[in-house]
């Protein structure tokens, strides 16, 4: 899965946001994505395409005393956010 064309991040002060570009400013311009650290580095992998249990690898790496259960559940979850957002291309 990948994130659809026409979203960048940018940092806005100590924020991570999620803009639309292009034809999706007029479509998503009451919409406003801010993301944590740990949902930054989800969406960066997103960009460059790769599936679900990559996501809850590279969480779980990073973040060794995490239980998998929790990650699996969180990474589900914010995939699910972002595609009823409409922001993911599977």
């Amino acid at each position: 899965m990948k994130i659809k064309q026409g979203f960048i991040l940018r940092k806005c002060g100590e924020a991570d946001i999620v803009v639309p570009i292009g034809a999706n400013v007029e479509k998503y311009k009451n919409i406003m994505i801010t993301l944590s650290g740990t949902s930054r580095m989800l969406w960066e992998q997103l960009v460059k395409g790769c599936d679900e249990e990559a996501l809850v690898t590279l969480l779980l790496t990073t973040f060794e005393d995490a239980p998998e259960d929790v990650v699996r559940a969180d990474v589900s979850r914010f995939l699910k956010t972002l595609a009823k957002a409409g922001l993911l291309d599977e």
